[in-house]
């Protein structure tokens, strides 16, 4: 697999957070995240993932990214009864595998029919795992889902995908998940403006075709975007794991509002 396996620009992202996660799950004891899936898809994906060494804050950020998102999968799980976790843009994501406790949660993982048709050829899905392809923004599969458990509580997860389109796509996303699973919530990571207005200087993006298109400062915006939208935390990666962050950015973490215009976690209740 090289650069141009995928026909997406975006798709490409994926290996980004795959090769960080393996590097991580690597360190053993010591990793913030550990992830074997994640180890052995590197080895099996020929790729030039090279040109990503020596990108610390990537490598840090996208690990404490997944151990978080991971940590809100997880307590959701333990919360609900009949838990649903969707994650949007999976790639090659093993969040299914690193986060299934003893429970009846069960799990879809949803990306563009390439990724997904790569994905099932080496990572099939788990016992409890169901794989959708297509566009995030597409109705029929809200639909079908929806329709399939009407009794399911659900949370989106979508890891490292929202900044890559348009502010008004998104929107558009929020507003079809309004009308198809009142009640759930829905978890992402932010780029701040600075990210977006810097991409050229971001130590990963830059090696890659795709684009930021939208980054937000203020998770409180989106609640502006429907009265239905209720933000219940918005937190910076840079809290956690501090010492594995070069000291500028460690002195950075003292102001959550410097903080949130680099990135930040949000999640949202959709009533």
């Amino acid at each position: 697999m090289n650069s141009t396996f995928f026909a997406d620009t975006v798709s490409e992202t994926l290996l980004i957070p795959l090769y960080m996660r393996a590097k991580e799950s690597r360190r053993g004891e010591k990793a913030i995240i550990r992830d074997p899936v994640a180890e052995r898809l590197v080895e099996q994906i020929p790729y030039d993932y090279s040109k990503f060494d020596g990108a610390v804050l990537s490598e840090v950020g996208c690990n404490v990214r997944a151990w978080y998102l991971d940590n809100v999968v997880r307590d959701y799980v333990k919360s609900h009864v009949n838990p649903i976790i969707v994650n949007l843009g999976c790639g090659f994501d093993a969040r299914t595998q690193r986060t299934t406790i003893e429970s009846s949660a069960r799990y879809y993982s949803l990306d563009l029919p390439e990724v997904i048709a790569a994905r099932d050829r080496l990572l099939p899905p788990a016992e409890n795992e169901t794989y959708v392809p297509g566009s995030m923004f597409d109705e029929k599969w809200m639909a079908e889902l929806k329709s399939a458990n009407p009794e399911a509580e659900f949370l989106f997860i979508a890891e490292g995908v929202v900044m890559y389109f348009r502010e008004d796509e998104i929107k558009s996303l929020f507003q079809k998940l309004l009308k198809h699973f009142p009640g759930c919530e829905i978890w992402f990571d932010l780029c701040g403006t600075l990210s977006v207005k810097n991409q050229n200087k971001h130590d990963t993006v830059k090696k890659v075709s795709a684009r930021f298109n939208w980054g937000l400062d203020n998770g409180r915006d989106i609640e502006k975007w429907d009265s239905r939208i209720q933000l219940i935390r918005q937190s910076s990666q840079g809290l956690f794991f501090r010492n594995r962050y070069p000291f500028f950015m460690r002195v950075m973490t003292i102001s959550h509002r410097l903080m949130f215009r680099f990135c930040s976690i949000v999640g949202y209740r959709l009533s």
